[in-house]
């Protein structure tokens, strides 16, 4: 398998952008993701291009990788501006992701107690 990198940032940019709380945008733009919000003027981002090899062996690895850093700095961009636990009420939950059924799964909370999760990504979407 071999990974466009910028059709996976545009996809996952999209299934980020439907979980956000309202007011909050995702948007894939020279490799990486950014992370901004109505009303606030900063704005954060994720290498999403840069960090493609760095997270494993394999392609599969390396998009499961990026998902979960993409959940990870999503989740602290929301946090830092709502000064609340997003996506969760008390607690930050740990972001996962992993390949199955041909697809990426990504989420918040454990495999057993999905806080809130992106529509999964298959993996043919993202194939150069």
């Amino acid at each position: 398998m071999t990974v466009d990198v910028d059709r996976f940032t545009r996809i996952l940019a999209e299934r980020l952008a439907a979980i956000v709380p309202e007011g909050f945008h995702v948007e894939a733009g020279d490799g990486m993701l950014w992370y901004s919000v109505d009303g606030h003027a900063g704005q954060a981002g994720s290498h999403m291009r840069d960090n493609f090899g760095v997270y494993g062996e394999t392609d599969e690895e390396n998009l499961v990788g990026l998902a979960v850093q993409a959940l990870d700095e999503l989740q602290d961009y929301v946090a830092e501006v709502t000064h609340d636990p997003w996506p969760a009420t008390t607690a930050q939950p740990r972001p996962h992701g992993e390949i199955r059924d041909g697809a990426l799964y990504a989420w918040y909370g454990d495999a057993g107690a999905v806080v809130l999760g992106c529509a999964p990504i298959p993996l043919a979407d993202v194939e150069a």
